[in-house]
């Protein structure tokens, strides 16, 4: 089978808006530059966890994504659409797992934000 959805996480140099905005624009700006194609995303308490198809070679994908994380955690190959199914589950459900929102659409940092 075929292996073309990537995990990775990561923490942030910072916690904060400012931090969680450059990395939100960096996630979609990877996107726009055919790195890759974003299938969820999520940036909750200094940590950034993404699925994501490559386009481009692997180091030019991490080293757009990782830049200014002060520490890489996983980068993973996703082994089935079953996997991919529950790993986005997982990720834009988190921030109402940690009790920050109700609904993982009210989470401005997340693929399933609706603003």
């Amino acid at each position: 089978m075929e292996q073309d959805t990537l995990y990775v996480s990561w923490l942030m140099a910072g916690s904060g808006k400012r931090e969680a905005n450059a990395t939100r624009r960096r996630l979609t700006e990877g996107e726009a530059r055919d790195l890759y194609r974003l299938r969820c995303w999520v940036i909750v308490n200094g940590e950034v966890r993404a699925l994501l198809s490559p386009v481009a070679p692997l180091d030019a994908v991490v080293g757009n994504l990782w830049r200014g994380a002060i520490q890489p955690m996983r980068a993973s190959w996703v082994p089935g659409p079953v996997a991919c199914a529950r790993l986005r589950r997982e990720i834009e459900q988190l921030p109402v797992a940690l009790g920050l929102t109700r609904r993982p659409e009210q989470w401005h940092y997340s693929s399933a934000a609706t603003d």
